[in-house]
């Protein structure tokens, strides 16, 4: 009876020590603490930009941009744009945490409306930031929200987020009204009729005038006349007209009117800036700490979302997702080699503050080295671990940080199989274009 006893207690203690392992207390990992978390330690190593190279980027960006206002209709085909009706038959979970019935599918699938597929096809603009839904509403779906790394923030109706002054073409509305299916220049998805205005041929013109300012501060208020409009991100595009920055107002007959908004000239300038050491320093400075946001949900960014954002003020438009990141610029793959090689060759071949360094579900923007170790800036949910059980786990990050291809080595359980270097699979120059 006692040996049983002692083998009972034995086994108890060691669930209770992983257990408690497994639900890492909320400390930070110690990359945040050795490499100080500001970009000014890192920027004395600024390569110069060519500018031909920059003017040439930044000319791409724009017509990428403003690409929406010149198609004529949707070239994805009607399976391409309904993929999402595959939830219905998973099991998923609602905000409540509780099984989506498939009735309740059935009838976001039916306010859809995709029979009325490419038949609106008008021109419009995001008056506000708005996000664009797989679905027509602001319901969430989450996967199994007690496994590590689904449940909150992982809602896959979340599709991304889209800044205020964004051309987009609306292919038809929901059933009901209250929503728009549209492209933008780097997504398609659900936006809210109230978030968006039609555009004419007048606010077109003005829009596409030539002249681009864009953010470079982030979450500043602008009013007008005293009034408050939104809050900008960083990475926000205003065209500019005797010195005056250019937004859309709605009417209640979802037409568009030129609005004109005061801007502190600290908080926009000219695009594309200059790849100096003081921009690159105050851009990642605006970013850092920021909290995680799957698909930039409750405005907040996800780690694609914070590499779009920060290139966008140098005059590189990327694409919205990690793996679309990777295919329109310069791809060194060095899957194949070791975690101390491909650190190497990353020392050797990456450009600081133009390189980015890709693995499945994840990119970073690398920004130099210290004492031999790369350093990496980016925007990250967790370390991965495993528990005695072989049970996934995570240490929450939870935000915008510097670290190396090491970060959370010290995490108890950390699983060193799915460790930052071990899941980097290649690096993109962004300053090369693929050929």
């Amino acid at each position: 009876m006692k040996k049983v006893y002692f083998i009972f207690t034995i086994l108890f203690s060691t669930f209770l020590f992983f257990g408690c392992a497994s639900k890492q207390l909320d400390t930070e990992v110690n990359d945040l603490k050795i490499y100080k978390q500001d970009a000014k330690e890192y920027t004395s190593t600024m390569p110069t930009f060519n500018k031909n190279i920059q003017e040439k980027l930044n000319k791409e960006f724009d017509e990428r941009y403003f690409k929406p206002w010149h198609k004529e209709k949707f070239k994805a085909s009607i399976k391409d744009v309904t993929w999402q009706f595959k939830y219905k038959n998973d099991k998923v979970y609602g905000d409540n945490n509780r099984v989506i019935s498939k009735k309740w599918f059935e009838e976001q699938i039916n306010n859809s409306n995709f029979e009325k597929y490419n038949t609106f096809l008008r021109k419009a603009i995001t008056v506000k930031n708005s996000n664009l839904r797989v679905f027509p509403t602001n319901s969430k779906i989450f996967y199994n929200p007690s496994v590590a790394g689904e449940g909150f923030p992982f809602d896959y109706n979340q599709n991304t987020g889209i800044k205020i002054n964004s051309p987009i073409l609306i292919s038809h509305f929901s059933k009901d009204r209250a929503w728009a299916y549209v492209l933008s220049s780097f997504a398609k998805g659900w936006i809210e009729v109230n978030d968006l205005a039609y555009v004419d041929n007048k606010i077109i013109n003005f829009f596409e005038n030539q002249n681009y300012y864009v953010a470079i501060k982030d979450n500043f208020p602008i009013y007008k006349k005293g009034i408050f409009l939104e809050y900008i991100k960083l990475g926000t595009i205003f065209p500019v007209k005797n010195n005056k920055a250019i937004t859309v107002g709605r009417y209640a007959n979802n037409h568009g009117y030129i609005r004109v908004v005061e801007i502190p000239s600290l908080y926009i300038s000219k695009k594309p800036i200059e790849l100096s050491e003081n921009n690159v320093s105050n851009i990642i400075n605006e970013l850092l700490k920021e909290p995680y946001g799957w698909g930039e949900a409750l405005s907040h960014r996800d780690c694609s979302a914070l590499t779009k954002d920060y290139f966008a003020p140098f005059g590189i438009n990327l694409k919205r997702n990690s793996y679309g990141q990777t295919l329109d610029y310069r791809y060194l793959d060095i899957s194949s080699l070791t975690n101390k090689k491909k650190k190497e060759f990353i020392l050797e071949n990456a450009i600081p503050f133009l390189t980015l360094a890709y693995m499945k579900g994840h990119i970073m923007i690398y920004i130099g080295q210290k004492n031999n170790e790369p350093l990496f800036f980016h925007n990250v949910w967790g370390v991965k671990t495993k528990d005695f059980f072989g049970n996934d786990g995570r240490k929450i990050v939870g935000k915008a940080v510097i670290t190396t291809l090491n970060m959370g080595e010290e995490v108890e359980g950390f699983d060193d199989k799915r460790s930052l270097a071990s899941r980097l699979l290649g690096i993109i120059n962004v300053t090369q274009k693929k050929e």
